[in-house]
């Protein structure tokens, strides 16, 4: 007779899972409990009047020995249960752990635009992806769903979504700020090396740091097994970047291609379905190296040279197959356009090379654009980002030549059966001239790339704020050296008068005193009105043979020594 037989160990990983279990139970459940209690606390005011105490998380941990970030995060619900009622109900109940609810809470409060769109209601409830038969009336109601029963990166990726899906033009301002934030400064070291410090958009992190992730061969398996001994010989991901930032410089700068741009090994993956692209409601979302990012910035991202398009079809399942023959120009047709437009960026007033600029579709790819050089204008990058924010419309009117015009309120119609080089007739109809000198020379007048106060995104805010004032302080600064340096030639002292000697033949310096001993008749020295001493050397000028000036400050002097008058 056979008995069945454990595998040793099982019944104690039983028992111990078991215990584990019970003591996550116990410890969700005792912290719904106390943050029902802070809540209760937070509403009353008790916190203050009871306790003293202004910040919840600090009450916790100095009067109840909380740990820090569980009372950090009881805190946060509170604080914020008037607003999120919803997830507060689902963390208070036991229905979702207090760190995913605290989670969710924090990202939805990071903006206005955030909060508003977590409370707005649904057209049509949406079933819960959980369960079917819970309708979520609000976005913070299918929010309470994720925290309740996804994993944190199921709620991030969530969270992430609905972000996404109200930055339409967010995020292309968030572009332009950030472009007019970076700076890469190469400065020569006294020992021959150099030092390369910068801050860099985020498009163009993004290319470098998957270039420096791919570049360089992975480190053999010996060198690893050296590095984990102790041996050192892999060398620190700091400097494997800076080889294969060597490397780059050195492949690419030998192309034939590098002039423009074309070839690049360093592309970013772009998916997205033709009808997302061309702005229908899908309820899809583009991808960009697998995160999701908004229709606008896909349609922006899908007219450079850095981005591979995987566009596809969903209702026949197949992949749409738009290459770079067909969104791109090829070489001869880059080459033509850059003839006809020799100058650089068709922006008014822009000095961006014609090397720097990317070819736009003034009638999107997606929309059926062709990729001709009647439908194309190169514009720098930042242009480029700018006119794809809403407003904007651009109309070709000849061989490298086209109208930049803005519209508030409404999107222009150059390029498509519109004539904006006559003006649409609305009253804010302006070009990109004119939009410029609006902007020139005024308090915002602070980046190199023009950026617009209005184009300040609400994310990028801190930033160029802190940056607008370092540049004011600056600039505050410099004027203040000047209006100093202005001062001191206005006011210098006069250049110094030569030292002349004294009618009287006393040789006395300007401003020097000196004791005068009273006229004593001498034989050898001769008499007459003055009787200072005779000097050893050549003889006394007269006062008609010296200069004006001389003549008075010889009176001066003279009247010192002797407290007469030389008349």
């Amino acid at each position: 007779m056979s008995s069945c037989t454990s595998t040793p160990g099982s019944e104690r990983a039983a028992a111990i899972r078991s215990a584990l279990d019970d003591a996550a139970s116990l410890i969700n459940a005792q912290h719904a409990q106390v943050l029902a209690a802070v809540i209760e606390m937070k509403e009353q005011g008790l916190h203050r009047s009871a306790f003293g105490f202004s910040a919840l998380r600090d009450l916790l941990v100095s009067q109840f020995d909380f740990h820090n970030r569980t009372a950090a995060d009881i805190a946060a619900i509170a604080r914020l249960s008037g607003k999120f009622r919803l997830l507060a109900q689902a963390a208070v109940s036991g229905a979702a752990r207090i760190d995913q609810v605290a989670y969710a809470i924090r990202q939805l409060e990071q903006t206005p635009a955030m909060r508003l769109f977590a409370r707005t209601p649904f057209q049509t409830p949406a079933p819960s992806p959980f369960d079917p038969e819970t309708l979520c009336a609000t976005p913070e109601a299918m929010v309470a769903q994720y925290c309740a029963h996804a994993t944190f990166t199921e709620l991030r990726r969530h969270l992430d979504e609905l972000w996404t899906s109200i930055a339409e033009a967010t995020e292309l301002f968030d572009a332009l700020g950030e472009q007019s934030m970076q700076r890469l400064e190469l400065t020569p070291q006294a020992n021959g090396m150099w030092a390369l410090e910068g801050q860099l958009c985020e498009a163009t992190g993004r290319l470098l740091d998957k270039y420096l992730k791919t570049a360089c061969p992975p480190p053999r398996q010996e060198d690893q097994d050296q590095d984990a001994d102790g041996g050192g010989l892999l060398p620190a991901q700091a400097n494997r970047n800076a080889e294969a930032f060597h490397q780059l410089l050195a492949g690419y700068g030998s192309s034939p291609q590098a002039s423009t741009r074309h070839g690049h090994t360093a592309t970013l993956d772009l998916t997205v379905d033709i009808e997302t692209l061309q702005g229908k409601d899908t309820g899809r979302l583009p991808l960009l190296e697998g995160q999701p990012i908004s229709v606008a910035r896909a349609r922006l991202l899908a007219c450079e040279a850095g981005v591979i398009p995987s566009v596809f079809d969903y209702t026949k399942g197949e992949a749409v197959e738009l290459g770079r023959a067909e969104r791109l120009p090829n070489a001869a047709l880059r080459r033509k356009l850059e003839l006809e437009q020799s100058e650089g960026c068709a922006w008014q007033g822009c000095d961006r090379p014609v090397a720097w600029t990317e070819a736009h579709h003034i009638r999107h790819w997606a929309d059926g654009g062709p990729t001709t050089a009647e439908n194309l204008i190169l514009l720098c990058r930042f242009h480029h980002g700018r006119i794809h924010t809403a407003g904007w419309s651009v109309e070709k009117t000849g061989p490298g030549q086209a109208v930049i015009t803005h519209h508030d309120g409404h999107d222009g119609q150059g390029g498509q059966g519109g004539n904006d080089s006559e003006g649409c007739g609305c009253s804010d109809w302006r070009t990109d001239r004119d939009m410029d000198a609006e902007n020139e020379g005024t308090e915002w007048d602070i980046f190199p790339t023009g950026l617009y106060r209005t184009e300040w995104s609400e994310a990028m805010k801190p930033d160029l704020d802190a940056l607008a004032e370092a540049i004011d302080r600056d600039r505050c600064l410099a004027a203040i050296k000047a209006a100093k340096a202005k001062c001191r030639k206005q006011f210098a002292a006069p250049t110094p008068v030569p030292v002349l000697g004294c009618p009287s033949r006393r040789g006395i310096c300007w401003g020097e005193r000196r004791t005068h001993q009273a006229a004593q008749p001498d034989t050898h020295q001769g008499s007459g009105p003055s009787a200072c001493p005779e000097p050893e050397s050549a003889p006394a000028p007269t006062l008609q043979s010296l200069p004006a000036v001389s003549i008075g400050l010889c009176r001066l002097s003279h009247d010192r020594c002797t407290g007469s008058d030389l008349t």
